[in-house]
């Protein structure tokens, strides 16, 4: 994939055209991704080309900083941004994450959470237009993340990925936690990572549902609102993620609550009885005699939603991102920035132990190409 040749030896248009021929572009122009461009990424980090940040056994596949950078020079990104990348591809690679399912099916994009100190050093977006374009630092992060998984890790789409709709996220999903909004701690800080440091969490997302309440300044209501965006989640497991905006923040803050009293009261609310699901079309089989009054909750456990605070603060919104179910759940994985120049790599990538997922089987990809 890298190119051996100079730019002022090989044409812009010959460069876009050769790169969407092979199907690794993500049909927007890319960067080539030359030499000299792909050692700057790579030495931005302090790693050698070939080290290992995540494996993909179903295919037999190594995702390494070399190849991260490429894709990284291809989206536009600043050398500056390795260090979120790097632990970004680290969080993929963890089994709870279960990177090889989710790239070959679903309408799914790794969402990329980042919090701490470092948003401000690389101005990521938290604020007006979270999940929307204008911010270099969003857009490009999520883009290198959506080419890496394209052509590294094989969801090549049309190919692999057969998806039936995706969603505008498989672009770029990148988003920063706003701390200064927030009234909790930063949401790494409750899983597990120091609360001054930084850190990225990638949760494998459909896209974003809008909860929108600006007529009550109480939590009641506003909580009662977001747990019913979340209402059209599978209900077969895995996690939902929450994004409080900060007028719901501030109403949540007033009546007391911390991030783990929100996310248990938004387990409670959001549920549907077996006959609402039934009427729905969301369940099959035999109608039992008591489905008018057995519940469903939209997630198994009030700790698997996750919850921060962003968006703009003109308008009482809020937002839920639906979790990926396609057999294989995928949960949200949270590593902290300073991992990636870590000595030993290797040593602090198998440290974070989590529970194996399953994987579909294998699928080649021409997406990868030797670098």
């Amino acid at each position: 994939m890298q190119l051996t040749s100079t730019p002022a030896q090989v044409s812009s248009d010959d460069v876009q055209e050769f790169f969407l021929q092979r199907g690794w572009s993500d049909g927007l122009p890319v960067v080539p991704p030359t030499p000299d461009r792909v050692a700057a990424f790579v030495a931005a980090v302090g790693r050698r080309p070939g080290d290992v940040l995540a494996r993909i056994p179903e295919q037999a596949r190594e995702v390494t900083v070399e190849k991260l950078a490429i894709n990284a020079v291809m989206a536009g990104a600043r050398a500056e941004y390795m260090d979120v990348l790097v632990a970004a591809v680290v969080a993929m690679g963890r089994p709870r994450y279960n990177l090889h399912s989710t790239t070959v099916s679903g309408a799914t994009a790794p969402l990329l959470i980042v919090s701490g100190p470092v948003v401000q050093r690389i101005a990521l977006n938290s604020r007006f237009s979270l999940f929307g374009p204008g911010h270099h630092a969003n857009a490009t992060i999520g883009r290198a993340i959506r080419l890496l998984q394209q052509n590294v890790c094989g969801g090549r789409p049309g190919v692999v990925d057969k998806a039936t709709f995706g969603h505008p996220g498989k672009y770029s999903y990148c988003i920063a936690e706003d701390a200064a909004a927030s009234p909790w701690e930063p949401v790494h800080a409750d899983r597990g990572v120091d609360p001054a440091g930084s850190a990225v969490t990638v949760y494998a997302g459909e896209a974003p549902i809008m909860a929108r309440n600006d007529w009550s300044s109480d939590a009641g209501p506003v909580l009662d609102t977001i747990a019913d965006a979340m209402l059209p989640s599978h209900f077969t497991g895995g996690g939902c993620t929450v994004v409080v905006g900060p007028l719901h923040a501030a109403a949540m803050a007033r009546a007391g609550l911390s991030r783990a009293d929100v996310a248990e009261e938004l387990f409670r609310r959001a549920r549907r009885t077996l006959t609402s699901l039934r009427r729905a079309g969301r369940l099959s089989g035999p109608v039992g005699a008591d489905e008018d009054t057995v519940e469903r909750t939209v997630v198994p456990r009030p700790e698997d939603i996750l919850v921060l605070v962003a968006g703009g603060h003109l308008y009482g919104y809020s937002a839920v991102v639906p979790a990926w179910i396609g057999g294989h759940e995928s949960m949200a994985v949270t590593v902290p920035l300073d991992l990636a120049t870590a000595p030993d790599l290797e040593g602090a990538v198998a440290d974070l132990t989590h529970p194996g997922a399953g994987g579909l089987p294998a699928s080649p990809t021409p997406g990868e190409a030797s670098s």
